[in-house]
Order: C-alpha cells, then structure tokens, then sequence
C-alpha cells in the first residue's frame, strides 16, 4: 500500500512521511505526455472554511462556528487540538508539528499525505465574481464551473472541457466521458461526452443481468444495420450503430483489466476505479468527470462534511495508488470543483448556508504542490457578507485549459492570470 488506509476521523493516529513519494518517484514514465484530466465536482457547495481552516485566524473561526447561545447540537468549530496533525505550511515540505499556516479538517489526513508528496495544490479564496447576478444558486453556480461563463440564460453554452477537447481524437470513445452521470463540462461546441454508469462491466443495452437481454442485443444490432429507407432512418440507425460501437469498446477496456483489488467503499471510488481502468488501458480519453454529492450542509454539518471529506481524499489516494502501480499516473490531473462556499458564520441549525470564496484542489504528477493565494479575511466579508474571493473560477479553468493544450481565451472568451499550480 502507498498510503495506510484511514479510519473516518481517526484520532490520534500518527502522520508521517510515507512510502507514496518514494513510490511516485520511482514510477516510469508514460509514453505520452498529454494531460488527462479528471474532474470531481463536490455537489451542493463544500463549505471550504471547515476543509482548510486558517490557523493564523483561528480565533475569528472559533467565534463565528460557535453558537452565540448554549450550543444544543453538533458544533460545526474544529478544536485546535484536532487540528494539529493536519496542520500545514504554503511549503510543503514543512512537517504537521511544526507548521502555523493551515490545517486540512480532521477527517482529511490522506489528503494531509498526498500534500507531503509536492503533488498537490491547494488554492485559497476561489470563487464566483460579484458580477454573477445568482451566485448563490445551486444551478447558476455548477453551470458557471461546467462552462467557464457566468450569468448564463436559458440556451446553456459549451462546457469549458468539451470545447478545449474538440479537435482531438480520443479514440473509438471519444475524447471526453463522465462516470458521474450527464454533465455540460463534457459538451463540445461539435461533439459530447460518453456517459458509462459504473460499473462499466455491465455497461450495455440493458442495465444488469436478464434473461432476454442477449437477444435485445441481436435485435438492437439488427436494426442498427437495416437499409434505411429516409435520411431519418439512416440518421437513427447512425446513432444505433454508434451505440453498438461503444458497447463493444466500453466492454472491451472493462475486460482488460478487472481492478479486482481496487478499494471500494464509496460512489466515488467505483467511478474514480472505472476512471483508472479506462487510463490503463489506453482508452485515448483525455477528460472525465465524476462527482460527489451532500455537500449542501444547511444543518448538523458535522454529522456530513467530515465523512465527505475523508471519502474524497482517500478516493483520491486509491486512485492514485492504483494509477501508479500500472506506471500510469504520470501525465493524469485531478481537480474537484464545488458550486460556493458556505457563510462564514454558523447558522442556528448548526449548519452553514450559501456563501462565496471557497478552496480548490489540484493532484497530479505534472502538479506544482504547495499553497496558492492569500487565505480570505474573517473579519472583513464582501458586500454580501461573505468570503472574498481572490481567484476568480476561470483563472483556474485557464491554467488547466492550457494544460491540456488548449487557449483559455479561446474557450473562456477571455484571457485570465496563470496562478501558476501547473
């Protein structure tokens, strides 16, 4: 194992340097050094102040997670104490003990490892501009990170990676799939997304094991190769065949290797499993989404986000792991996105509602690991009065956009500042 595996808010368990860099460093490297992105969206808003806390504004974060009145819940305020073996510098190199800087939440000491590698960025104060007129909807927000554009009407643009990954051949499935269900991200400006429902071993006609459903293949076949006898007929036949085609591909990749050894113990860890096994087995896609979801914590927050949170880093090293013990990690990016940030102050349901500024991560071999951005004061808010955001969402998307090769301001519509992460 490149990491120990964790129990769910694991006190007192012991943070060290583990085998995972030596391991990274010794991994080979890929025949090709196009970037593979895989994107993870944290769904209904991670409250980012409880995912990376601000050990230096300490104070200010006890006083606004903490009930004004007798607490009758679940406090939403981490402890110092429960803090220090996650605690960490822009520096990654600093050891937990002795870094003043951050602390991950409690429950995220896989990814508190992962940080020790130089693998992965942690950027602060991300965000929704001003001038987007509903930043606080669920819909407006994830719609603004699926396209790279905000204040979206009803006719809904691209989405940022689709367009990036337009003119590249990805191979008989295409450049572009989604283990996480139907998504905009995916939608080009001249093609879309494959969507595979994990798990892709029974990808197919119909979802499962039937008795009939070898002959609804033959049929579906059947039909997919008839004469047309209109250009409507031969268009639906086009797509049939086209359904065939991938099937036949999806099970083909499925069958090359089982993963039968890869950790299963969230929905995210079966898509981020199908994920690897498309990459190890040259599939040719170059990006993916997948998703999480109940990060929409409105009330008892500590009874949701720490199991969260603890299931996304350690999918994340799962995946990584397995990635690197088939030499396949080199060239492959993982970003998550969320829709906002959650307010700064706890509300009387012990929970956190719609806010702005929020962190993002980025892991990944071709990664520049440390910290970006200032942490956002907690005393002085926006005019909404929430966080204030430092990086506007696109200079993100930017610095991956050209990351795979393409212009973020041919995609976003405009030019934005490189942060620098990759």
């Amino acid at each position: 194992m490149l990491i120990k595996r964790r129990k769910i808010l694991g006190a007192g368990a012991a943070l060290g340097v583990t085998s995972l860099y030596c391991n990274a460093m010794a991994a080979e490297e890929a025949s090709s050094n196009e970037t593979i992105l895989v994107s993870i969206l944290l769904n209904g808003g991670n409250d980012g102040l409880n995912t990376v806390v601000p050990l230096p504004q300490y104070g200010h974060y006890y006083k606004l997670r903490t009930p004004a009145t007798p607490p009758t819940g679940l406090a939403v305020a981490y402890d110092e104490a429960d803090l220090e073996l996650l605690a960490f510098n822009s520096d990654y190199k600093v050891p937990a003990l002795s870094a003043t800087e951050f602390a991950f939440a409690p429950s995220m000491l896989a990814m508190r490892d992962l940080y020790t590698t130089g693998k992965l960025a942690v950027i602060n104060g991300v965000g929704l501009p001003l001038t987007e007129q509903n930043a606080l909807s669920h819909y407006n927000a994830v719609v603004d990170w699926l396209t790279g554009q905000i204040n979206v009407g009803a006719t809904l643009p691209a989405g940022w990676l689709g367009v990036t990954l337009d003119k590249v051949n990805g191979g008989a499935l295409g450049a572009t799939a989604s283990l996480g269900g139907t998504t905009q991200l995916l939608i080009g400006k001249a093609k879309q997304g494959l969507v595979i429902n994990p798990p892709m071993d029974y990808f197919g006609i119909s979802y499962g094991i039937s008795d009939n459903q070898a002959n609804m293949a033959d049929a579906f076949k059947r039909i997919a190769v008839l004469p047309a006898a209109s250009t409507a007929g031969s268009f639906d036949q086009g797509i049939l065949q086209t359904a065939v085609d991938d099937i036949a591909s999806v099970k083909h990749y499925a069958n090359i290797n089982k993963a039968s050894d890869y950790p299963l113990e969230s929905w995210l860890d079966y898509q981020l499993r199908d994920i690897a096994r498309l990459i190890v087995g040259h599939a040719g896609i170059r990006g993916y989404f997948a998703q999480i979801g109940g990060f929409d914590t409105h009330s008892q927050q500590a009874l949701q986000q720490p199991a969260l949170l603890a299931q996304l880093g350690q999918s994340l090293v799962n995946f990584y792991e397995f990635l690197s013990s088939k030499n396949a990690a080199t060239n492959v990016v993982v970003m998550t996105m969320t829709d906002f940030g959650r307010r700064p102050n706890v509300n009387l349901n012990f929970g956190t509602d719609h806010g702005g500024a929020n962190v993002a991560f980025v892991f990944g071999d071709k990664v520049h690991g440390g910290t970006y951005g200032a942490y956002p004061s907690l005393t002085h808010f926006d005019p909404n009065g929430n966080l204030k955001i430092n990086y506007d969402f696109r200079n993100v998307l930017s610095d991956l956009i050209y990351a795979m090769g393409g212009s973020g301001k041919d995609v976003l519509g405009e030019s934005y500042k490189k942060i620098g992460f990759i």
